[in-house]
């Protein structure tokens, strides 16, 4: 259900940028896409289609498309912004001449900035001087399937009560359910490890391990992405739901996931180089995986499977000696583990 029309802009006409800005506008409310590109702006506006990334999916007629960011961000109350996660900073640069304390801003990139290790929230903040009231949106979304208003779900995590409640009331609709936390540390890492488990889980497929690796990668990433998230401030209840436990199985095991397909490639022999997506498209999990692999050495957590990706990834590994390595490991005393966050160092 729309929110009295309001006025909202989306920033990254990617394909979940688009699906979203898609959704939003088929509520009612009037929203403006940001495209990078001035021929996907032309194409939305003249052919109410993103060639691009959702090329057989009509959007809305009322839907606008413009390459004038700052434009978008001084007309909209509600920003969402979509941009792949390494740009994410640059685009807080950008619009920052234009954003006030009566913007409510939305978070919907999953991934953690490589070097500073922050997370999205922490970007905008910094970038933004506090003066947005911040939320995150995360879940298990494959963003075709909710442009082809296929049932969805999601959580959103927002500190602000009454801006959570107002975001839940322009994104929640009878094909697409939110639900509400105000953990952002937790959504937010769910959201960025589940992607390096995915990849994980593609080179188990791509090796035919079979059904039993996968589902035992996809159960022993829960327990990573917890000890990590836990460790960090998140709460362990998080990694249950929406933006960890859903959004893992889904992109573990989805065709439509590019992290679980470029896995699925590495296993089968191929190079990343010949591995990485096309047309403009991003698996996060090969940048994510630099960045939680320093997070789990400055925790001190202990994170095998994601270990091994970075390994295969970035570290000359072969998928068969990091598959070694794991097996190799000593023989487990216990399924789960949440670090006692009193022993943890500041």
């Amino acid at each position: 259900m729309g929110s009295d029309g309001l006025k909202i802009g989306v920033i990254g006409a990617g394909a979940w940028g688009t699906a979203l800005a898609r959704l939003l506008a088929s509520s009612g409310n009037s929203v403006q896409l940001w495209c990078r590109e001035p021929e996907t702006a032309k194409n939305i506006l003249q052919k109410h289609v993103n060639t691009s990334f959702l090329p057989d999916i009509l959007l809305p007629e009322s839907l606008g498309a413009s390459t004038d960011l700052l434009e978008i961000v001084r007309n909209s109350r509600i920003l969402a912004a979509a941009p792949p996660s390494h740009l994410t900073r640059e685009i807080a640069k950008k619009i920052r001449p234009e954003i006030t304390a009566e913007h409510i801003l939305l978070i919907l990139s999953k991934g953690i900035e490589q070097h500073s290790l922050a997370l999205m929230s922490e970007i905008f903040a910094e970038e933004l001087d506090n003066l947005p009231k911040l939320a995150v949106l995360s879940g298990p979304t494959f963003a075709r399937e909710v442009a082809l208003d296929l049932p969805s779900a999601a959580v959103l995590a927002c500190a602000d009560e009454t801006a959570g409640s107002l975001l839940q009331k322009c994104f929640h609709s009878d094909h697409f359910r939110i639900y509400r936390s105000t953990d952002l540390v937790g959504v937010q890492l769910g959201g960025s490890i589940k992607n390096v488990i995915a990849i994980a889980s593609g080179i188990a497929d791509g090796m035919q391990l079979g059904l039993n690796a996968r589902a035992a990668l996809i159960c022993r990433g829960v327990a990573e992405m917890s000890r990590l998230g836990t460790a960090m401030g998140g709460s362990a209840e998080t990694f249950m739901g929406m933006s960890g436990i859903g959004d893992l199985v889904l992109t573990a095991t989805g065709n439509l996931s590019r992290n679980h397909n470029l896995g699925e490639k590495l296993g089968q022999g191929f190079s990343l180089e010949d591995c990485l997506p096309s047309g403009g498209e991003v698996a996060e999990g090969v940048r994510n995986a630099v960045s939680i692999q320093e997070l789990a050495e400055r925790h001190k957590i202990e994170m095998p499977i994601c270990n091994a990706v970075y390994q295969v990834l970035h570290q000359g590994v072969s998928c068969t000696q990091a598959l070694q390595k794991l097996l190799e490991r000593d023989r487990p005393d216990e399924e789960m583990y949440v670090p006692d966050l009193a022993t943890i160092p500041d």
